[in-house]
């Protein structure tokens, strides 16, 4: 009996996709999910059940396996699952939708390509990269190892992304531009220009924030940051990222945020406090202190009544979050 196992059950898109390509090819008598969070164990992804944890790999036939990394949160995380997916030594399946048109692209087998993807002639992708829907990957791009692209993003023609590099929904880049290993396209931005590795490109055009250059770099204040702030940024943080603690001085993308994330979060402070945050700040400051700081130094409308009100109603709606049934 030939298997497919899917690493990674938070993403039933990837689920779906595996079921469309079975149906068109007839390629595997069983498709499963492996996740290693306990608690997912025999959750079902339409129909598609959870069998055990990334480690069970070592433990079957090879020559009746094959296996999909539907990872795609970040491009570190993507990276990481692929490396513990070599080590099982069970060979990766192609997930290529059935209605994009493959001729004249170079297509490894370690590849996930969803619907509606358009893919340019001389296109390439590399090893574990990911493009998702209604993506446009232009003629004679070049998208590095495990790279992904998120829905309808636009990477136009002779474009070239570093390894790792992890592009928004919507984006757009221009052509012949290049886009350094690890770097970050905000969701909806325009890329006019090149971006260094580990650099994060965000707006419209897009701004370009190299790595390691903080608020006190910025000649940002640099006194202690407005406490009740830094806890409400927390909150909003460990809520969007499902974590039980978010360190301070951790960089929000490291722990597992991303472009779409980082608006949400905005918009949440936005309201809750009315200070003025634009999405280009969560970039600069993408920690939990740096951010706070920012938001504390002189003219910024931080009011001690307006985090008050926050405060109580986040802790209101986590409140009523944990007691639903």
């Amino acid at each position: 009996m030939r298997t497919l196992y899917l690493c990674g059950a938070g993403n039933s898109e990837g689920v779906r996709l595996a079921l469309l390509i079975n149906r068109a090819q007839s390629r595997w008598d069983r498709i499963v999910l492996l996740d290693d969070d306990p608690a997912k164990l025999g959750l079902r992804r339409m129909d598609v059940e959870v069998v055990g944890a990334v480690g069970l790999l070592h433990d079957v036939d090879p020559d009746m396996s094959e296996v999909a990394n539907l990872v795609a949160r970040t491009t570190r995380g993507r990276r990481a699952v692929r490396e513990r997916i070599l080590a099982s030594g069970v060979p990766f399946a192609q997930l290529v939708s059935p209605d994009v048109l493959c001729d004249g692209v170079s297509l490894p087998q370690d590849v996930i390509v969803y619907q509606h993807v358009t893919l340019g002639p001389e296109s390439a992708l590399g090893d574990g990269a990911c493009v998702f829907m209604g993506a446009v990957i232009g003629h004679e791009a070049r998208i590095g190892h495990c790279c992904v692209v998120a829905p309808n993003a636009v990477i136009n023609a002779r474009v070239v992304l570093g390894e790792g590099a992890y592009v928004g929904s919507n984006a757009s880049i221009l052509p012949e531009i290049s886009v350094g290993a690890w770097a970050t396209i905000g969701a909806g931005s325009a890329v006019v220009q090149d971006v260094p590795d580990g650099a994060a490109a965000v707006g419209v055009p897009a701004e370009v924030f190299l790595p390691g250059v903080d608020a006190a770099d910025r000649a940002e204040p640099t006194g202690p940051p407005d406490a009740q702030l830094e806890r409400l940024i927390e909150a909003i943080w460990r809520e969007l990222l499902h974590v039980p603690s978010v360190d301070r001085d951790r960089n929000f993308f490291d722990l597992g945020g991303d472009s779409l994330l980082a608006i949400r979060g905005r918009e949440q402070l936005r309201r809750m406090t009315g200070l003025d945050v634009a999405l280009t700040d969560v970039f600069r400051y993408p920690t939990v202190q740096s951010l706070a700081r920012h938001l504390s130094g002189p003219g910024a409308p931080t009011g001690a009544d307006a985090l008050d009100r926050g405060l109580r109603r986040r802790n209101s709606m986590l409140g009523r979050a944990r007691n639903r049934p």
